[in-house]
Formats: structure tokens, sequence, C-alpha cells
């Protein structure tokens, strides 16, 4: 009776100092003071641009730079000549004709019986989604709802096809949900409505600075208060240069959006909270297909997973 009375009384503080050591050791730290700390925040690109213009001014010609804008003439990389410019989804029976009416750009797409026009819709297209060295995708918003539109040109085929996942009768026209997670990857961070699936209150126009070297704040507080590090001699731990990161950790920073498979996130966490310098896996898991026979094929954005089955890699 003795030693259950003791034992019962020593088990909490057992169960105490062990989870208490769990969580000593499960707090994740970073020389990079923005990586962790909860006062970091974002400022734009703009504010980088402050002091780093002539960076800003090559990175925004870049492929992430200019990865999403407003439907422009200029920003569009597409052919709408006649040749081209004609799309036939033939399992729906579906065609879809790209164009622009004065500075607009539009989508229409129609049903033929015989020489008959028996359905026709005509959709504006808002943004532009893709740098052009690959593809330019469509985007139309309705009342800040955002949405794909299912046709794409393709850069290097110089065509005009069916939107990736529109083909072989998995077109849903017009009515795929432009969410979270993929404008987190395509774009700069958007004003996203809390609760709606694909609502937005504002959107960025391209991938920005502070995606790959973390929120800026204290780094633009501590130029602004005259606080200079020559970082020739040393790292400015004000902001994170993904250059300086340990292998692994530059390799998370690009997994965040080149690794192609179901991402499922940590409890508690949002496609906001991973920052350079973090473990990916401290915010979502990313699980990859294989496929019978054929173990040597990647899904079309794993970049990563590629390099690292490369023999330069290895």
């Amino acid at each position: 009776m003795l030693l259950a009375m003791l034992a019962g009384l020593s088990l909490p503080g057992f169960f105490c100092t062990t989870q208490k050591a769990a969580e000593t050791e499960e707090q994740p730290s970073s020389p990079w003071r923005n990586v962790y700390d909860s006062a970091a925040h974002y400022v734009g690109m703009q504010a980088c641009r402050g002091c780093h213009d002539e960076v800003y001014k090559t990175f925004i010609q870049t492929g992430m730079g200019q990865s999403f804008g407003v439907a422009t003439k200029e920003k569009s990389a597409a052919d709408f000549s006649p040749a081209h410019a004609l799309v036939y989804d033939t399992a729906l029976d579906y065609y879809y004709k790209p164009y622009w009416s004065h500075d607009s750009f539009y989508i229409m797409e129609y049903r033929l019986l015989g020489q008959d026009t028996v359905h026709r819709r005509v959709q504006k297209v808002d943004y532009v989604i893709g740098s052009g060295q690959h593809t330019n995708s469509h985007i139309f918003s309705s009342n800040g709802y955002l949405y794909q539109a299912p046709i794409t040109f393709y850069t290097q085929k110089h065509k005009w096809d069916m939107a990736p996942g529109f083909e072989k009768g998995t077109s849903s026209r017009f009515s795929r949900l432009i969410q979270l997670e993929c404008m987190s990857c395509h774009n700069g961070y958007p004003d996203f409505v809390a609760g709606s699936e694909n609502k937005y209150n504002g959107i960025q126009r391209g991938i920005d600075c502070e995606r790959c070297h973390g929120p800026g704040s204290m780094h633009v507080q501590e130029k602004m208060a005259g606080t200079i590090i020559d970082t020739s001699k040393g790292p400015d731990y004000s902001i994170v240069n993904p250059r300086r990161l340990p292998t692994e950790l530059q390799n998370n920073v690009c997994q965040r959006c080149h690794l192609q498979g179901i991402a499922v996130l940590n409890d508690g966490k949002t496609f906001y909270d991973f920052h350079p310098g973090m473990k990916l896996s401290e915010v979502m898991n990313v699980f990859m297909p294989q496929y019978e026979g054929a173990q040597d094929k990647m899904i079309m954005a794993s970049h990563v997973e590629r390099m690292k089955k490369s023999d330069c890699y290895v």
C-alpha cells in the first residue's frame, strides 16, 4: 500500500518534468531574428526598394517578379492571332476563344449544333498568372471571389490549350476556386478573407522579396535607426539571407512552393506561417506520390525533388 502511494506521488512530478523537457527540446530557434519573433511583420517590396533599388529592378524582371499581374496586353505573352486563339474541348464539346476588346481581355465559351450557336458565355479576365516563360493562365474576379478560366497559353509550345487539370473531361469550366494554397505560391501573400474559400480583399502583383528573406520589419527598423552591418564580414541577423542558410533550410525555402504533392498543414498552422529559416515540416508535411513502374517520374512543380535525384546533387 505504501509503495503504491509513493508511486502515485512521484508520477505527477515525473510526467511534469518530462513534459517540460519535451517542450524545451521542441522549441525551435534561429540566429536570424525575423524567423520566430512574433513582432516581425511584412513591410512590402516597395519598402525594400528604398535601399535596394538596383536589386529590385532586376528581380522584378524575373519569373517570380512577373508571376502575377493585371490582365493587360503588356503582361500577356499569348498569341491572339486567329490561327492560334481557339481551343476546342473535345470531351465536353465547348469552344473557347480568347480575345481583346479595346484594353479588356475576354474568353468566349460557346457550343455549336451544326451551324447554330446553342450556347454562349463571355467572361472578362482580370488577372494573368504566370511569368510567360512557361505559361499564362487566367483568373477572373466576381465581387472579390477568384476563379480560374479553363484555357492556358503554353508559351514554349506557342499554343492555347485546356488549362492544367481541365483536360480529358475534367474541366470545371469557370468554377475552379483560387484558394489560399494556390494564391500563396503563385503570388505574394494576399489579404485573404478568413472563413472564405476564395475571397480576397486585396492581392499582390508578383512574388516579392520577403518570400525568400522573411518578414522585413526588423531589418527596416534597424536601418532607419542607423544600425548598419558590414555583411562582407558577417551576417546581418535582422533578416534571413538564404545564401547563408544550411543546404536543407535553403531547400525548404524553395520547397514551400516548388514541391507539388499533398500538403497537409500541422495543427494550428496556416499557409502564412512558414518563414525562410524554418524547417518546412514545422508548418506542413508534403506527401509525394509514387507511381508503379514510373518511380523516376515527378509532378510538374516538384523541382526540388528532381534536383535531389540528380547526379549533381547526389
